[in-house]
């Protein structure tokens, strides 16, 4: 049966779309990981930028470490006008970075259902703005904030409570530097996503590459192995070399 690319979110990575079948299948649970510094925040947000700012939709950008403030000023930096009005207007960044400190400081954080609250918050934007696309930044730092005592019941019920709410999904997930084949900090969030990419950083002498590969995307044809990737400033997007 063809696909239809009305259907899917796309990636705006330059050369990735048409090995997709037009982008993400709709409502899909994507988990994006790498090792620090490889540029996941940035790819995600290009991601939710251009989709805003080229296809009409609108998101929600959840930020459990970064401010607000130093996430918008970093992502000016790499050259997205993240104060055009066709974007300030639809994409609403919850930051909860600032939260976390003064309910550490009052010895609170661990008092708090922080997965019911996430998903109210989350539920609530959905009520108010009708928003397509979620990025969820990141799976690490919420565990931090939760005891994990069953990780796949619970890490299950977050992604469910988020697919019920008819979210294209974007969860982030750090990856420690001796990780290959485990993409989440328990090894079943890539089991339970629907969709798995992972970008790689690679040193050779004194440059350092990165590389992206689609692990896994249900419902979609796609090409297996690692492409080159890199920002292009004059496009305000990735390319996969």
């Amino acid at each position: 049966m063809p696909v239809n690319p009305d259907n899917r979110i796309r990636t705006f990575i330059l050369g990735l779309d048409e090995r997709l079948q037009g982008g993400v299948p709709e409502d899909h649970l994507v988990l994006l990981s790498g090792a620090s510094g490889s540029m996941k925040s940035t790819l995600a947000f290009a991601l939710l930028y251009n989709n805003v700012l080229h296809q009409g939709h609108a998101g929600v950008y959840l930020t459990l470490e970064q401010s607000k403030e130093s996430l918008m000023s970093h992502m000016r930096l790499m050259g997205m006008d993240v104060e055009d009005p066709r974007v300030r207007n639809r994409i609403a960044v919850i930051d909860l970075a600032d939260l976390r400190v003064q309910l550490d400081k009052q010895g609170m954080s661990d008092k708090i259902d922080w997965t019911g609250q996430l998903m109210r918050q989350i539920q609530k934007y959905r009520d108010s703005i009708g928003f397509e696309i979620l990025v969820f930044d990141s799976l690490g730092a919420f565990f931090t904030l939760t005891k994990m005592n069953n990780p796949r019941d619970e890490i299950f019920r977050i992604f469910e409570d988020v697919r019920r709410m008819e979210l294209t999904s974007f969860f982030i997930c750090e990856m420690l530097a001796n990780q290959s084949q485990q993409f989440g900090e328990y090894g079943v969030e890539d089991f339970l996503s629907d969709s798995v990419m992972h970008i790689v950083m690679e040193r050779v002498e004194d440059e350092i590459s990165r590389k992206l590969a689609i692990i896994k995307m249900r419902h979609t044809n796609h090409e297996l192995g690692y492409k080159p990737i890199a920002w292009d400033n004059s496009e305000k997007r990735f390319r996969l070399g």
